[in-house]
């Protein structure tokens, strides 16, 4: 919105991008996954935001094994050992 006005797009790009990789690595691993996938897409996003969202390959958050599994099981609608 304000960049597109302001006419800072390429400006501010760099900056949105590592605000896109924040915001997706506080939203959790399903959307993390989501950025990582997106991060290979340079046919589809800015050289700014494939810079931004590769960091998502290498330098997100670990998380727990009881963390992934709640996560898998949510997702299924069932225990894992179902």
């Amino acid at each position: 919105g304000l960049d597109y006005l302001g006419e800072k797009l390429s400006e501010n790009a760099d900056i949105r991008a590592t605000e896109l990789s924040r915001l997706l690595t506080e939203l959790g691993p399903s959307f993390i996954k989501i950025g990582q996938s997106l991060s290979i897409r340079t046919d589809l996003l800015s050289p700014a935001y494939v810079r931004g969202l590769r960091s998502l390959q290498d330098q997100v958050p670990p998380f727990s094994t009881a963390e992934a599994r709640q996560i898998i099981e949510e997702e299924l609608g069932q225990p894992i050992d179902a």
